[in-house]
């Protein structure tokens, strides 16, 4: 899977991703995952989360003790 996934994102071939260092290829990989990041977030904006849910305090059967569980206004945007 780790040479799929640097093929598809740096363009390496198998052969390129087995002679390089795995430091130096993880940390391309981490700096990529940032840039795609940044660049859906400038795309599709942030969501704001706070309105979407509350947070709702639930009984665990199996321990007995409370639980914070998100509670969410609209679950369609969530499916």
């Amino acid at each position: 899977m780790f040479l799929v996934n640097v093929k598809e994102a740096l363009g390496y071939t198998h052969e390129q991703t087995l002679n390089s260092s795995y430091a130096l290829i993880t940390g391309m990989l981490q700096e990529y995952a940032y840039m795609c990041n940044e660049r859906n977030k400038a795309l599709y904006g942030e969501e704001d989360d706070e309105e979407e849910f509350e947070w709702v305090e639930l009984v665990d059967f199996t321990t007995g003790e409370a639980r914070r569980y998100k509670k969410y206004n609209n679950a369609k945007n969530k499916i």
